[in-house]
C-alpha cells in the first residue's frame, strides 16, 4: 500500500487523473447510450486511469493498462459489468473495482523511475558538450575571413541549426522532466515549446540534406552556379522545416486527446514532419552512393594507395555529417522491456546529442586547414607581443591569401 501511495495517491497522479477525466467525459461520458433496449453499465473513469465505455450487463469489459511507471504496457484491464447493469463492487472495500492485477509491478517502479533520470542526466550532459564545440566551431568559422566560401555557409547554417536544436531542447527537456507543474497546466507557451523544438530537429536535418545537396551539386555538375545552390539550400534548411511544423501543429492543436501535458507524449502526427526527415535522408544515401562510385571510377586511375585511402576516409566522414546513423534508429524494439529496447534508448540517448559535436571535431577541430590557419594566427599573436616584436621583425614573412579546402575537395582535385 505504501508503494501505491508513492506511485498514484500524490498530488502529480491526482492532476493527471483529471485531466484524463476530462478527456474521459468528452469522448465517452457525455455520448448518448446505445438504443438497441439492452441493459448496459453506465460508462466511467475509475480511480486509476481507465475510461470505460458503455458494456453490456454480464460481460467484462477491457482496456490496455495505463502506461505508468511500472506497469506492463502489454497487459489489459478488466472490469465486469454485473446481470443487473451496475459494475462489480468488492466486497471487501465496498468499492467499484477494477482488476488491474496483470498491470501492476510495483517492484521494477522504482528502477524504472531511476533509469529515466539517468537517461534524463545524460541526455542533458551530452547536449551541454555538443552546445560548447559547436559554439567555437561557429566562433571560428565567422572570426577569419580566409574560412569564407560556399562550402562554408552551409557548414554554418548547420552548425547554427545544431545550436539551435541544443539550446532549445535543453530547455524543453528541463520542463517537461523537471517542471510537473508546468507540464500539468499545459499552458500555451509549454505547447510552443514543443512545436519549436521540432521545428529546430527539423531544421537540423534539412540542413543535413543541404550538405549532400551541395556536395553532389558542385561534384557531379561542374557548371552549376554555387549562389544558385545556396539559395535552395536556404529555403530547403529554413523555409521548408517551418511549413511542415505548421501543418504538424495546425492538426495536432485540433486533437484534443493529443494537446495534453505540453505535447510531450507520443503522436502518430509526429510524422506530418518526420517522413520527409526520412526521405531526405534516404536521398542522402544516394547522394552518397553516387559519390563513391565516382570516386572508385577516378581513383581507378591513379595506383597509389594513399589516394585510395584518401578517397575512402573522405567519404566515411560524410556519414556524421549527413546523419546517416540516424537511418538505424527509425524501428524501435516493440518489446519496450526488452534488453534490445534498453540498449536502442542509451545508444540513441549518446548520438542524437552528441551529433553536432561529431561534426564540429570532424570538420573543425580536425581539419588540417583550420590547424594551420589558427597556428599562424597564434603565431601572429605572439610576433606582436613587445619582447617579441624585436627578434620577429626580421623573421616575419608578408601574409598570402588562405582559401579552406576540405577533404573532399581535395579528394576531388587529386582525382581530376
Amino acid at each position: 500500500m505504501e508503494k501505491k501511495s508513492i506511485l498514484f495517491e500524490n498530488d502529480y497522479f491526482k492532476k493527471i487523473h483529471a485531466i484524463f477525466e476530462g478527456i474521459c467525459y468528452d469522448e465517452v461520458i457525455s455520448k448518448p447510450p446505445p438504443s438497441d433496449g439492452k441493459l448496459y453499465c453506465s460508462p466511467k473513469h475509475d480511480d486509476f486511469l481507465g475510461c470505460w465505455n458503455y458494456t453490456e450487463a454480464g460481460t467484462t469489459a477491457s482496456i490496455p493498462c495505463p502506461e505508468l511507471p511500472g506497469f506492463h504496457k502489454t497487459q489489459n484491464v478488466y472490469f465486469d459489468c454485473t446481470d443487473n447493469g451496475t459494475w462489480y463492487v468488492n466486497p471487501s472495500t465496498g468499492r467499484e473495482y477494477a482488476d488491474y492485477s496483470r498491470c501492476r509491478n510495483y517492484e521494477n517502479a522504482v528502477k524504472e523511475l531511476e533509469e529515466d533520470l539517468i537517461h534524463i542526466y545524460l541526455t542533458i550532459a551530452l547536449f551541454c558538450l555538443s552546445l560548447v564545440l559547436v559554439s567555437i566551431s561557429l566562433i571560428i568559422f565567422f572570426k577569419f575571413r580566409q574560412l569564407r566560401c560556399d562550402r562554408i555557409t552551409i557548414h554554418k547554417n548547420l552548425f547554427i541549426s545544431y545550436l539551435l536544436t541544443d539550446l532549445i531542447y535543453l530547455v524543453y527537456l528541463s520542463v517537461v522532466h523537471f517542471m510537473e507543474e508546468v507540464v500539468l497546466h499545459n499552458p500555451v507557451w509549454c505547447q510552443i515549446l514543443h512545436v519549436v523544438t521540432q521545428y529546430a530537429i527539423v531544421c537540423n536535418f534539412a540542413w543535413m540534406f543541404c550538405e549532400g545537396l551541395y556536395l553532389h551539386t558542385v561534384i557531379m555538375s561542374a557548371f552549376t552556379s554555387g549562389k544558385s545552390v545556396i539559395i535552395a539550400c536556404l529555403i530547403i534548411g529554413w523555409c521548408v522545416p517551418l511549413v511542415l511544423t505548421i501543418t504538424y501543429a495546425a492538426v495536432r492543436a485540433s486533437m484534443n486527446d493529443n494537446t495534453i501535458a505540453c505535447w510531450s507524449g507520443e503522436s502518430s502526427y509526429l510524422w506530418i514532419m518526420y517522413a520527409p526527415v526520412v526521405l531526405s535522408m534516404s536521398i542522402n544515401v544516394v547522394f552518397v552512393v553516387n559519390i563513391m562510385r565516382l570516386l572508385i571510377t577516378k581513383l581507378r586511375q591513379i595506383p597509389e594507395v594513399a589516394q585510395t585511402r584518401k578517397g575512402v576516409r573522405a567519404t566515411a566522414i560524410l556519414i556524421p555529417l549527413l546523419g546517416l546513423q540516424f537511418l538505424i534508429f527509425i524501428k524501435r524494439p516493440e518489446d519496450k522491456d526488452s534488453i534490445l529496447s534498453v540498449v536502442y534508448h542509451y545508444v540513441l540517448a549518446i548520438f542524437v546529442p552528441l551529433q553536432g559535436a561529431f561534426v564540429s571535431i570532424m570538420y573543425c577541430f580536425c581539419n588540417g586547414e583550420v590547424h594551420s590557419l589558427l597556428k599562424r594566427k597564434w603565431s601572429q599573436h605572439r610576433a606582436m607581443l613587445p619582447w617579441k616584436q624585436k627578434r620577429t621583425q626580421s623573421t616575419m614573412v608578408s601574409n598570402t591569401t588562405y582559401t579552406l579546402v576540405d577533404q573532399m575537395s581535395q579528394v576531388q582535385t587529386s582525382v581530376t
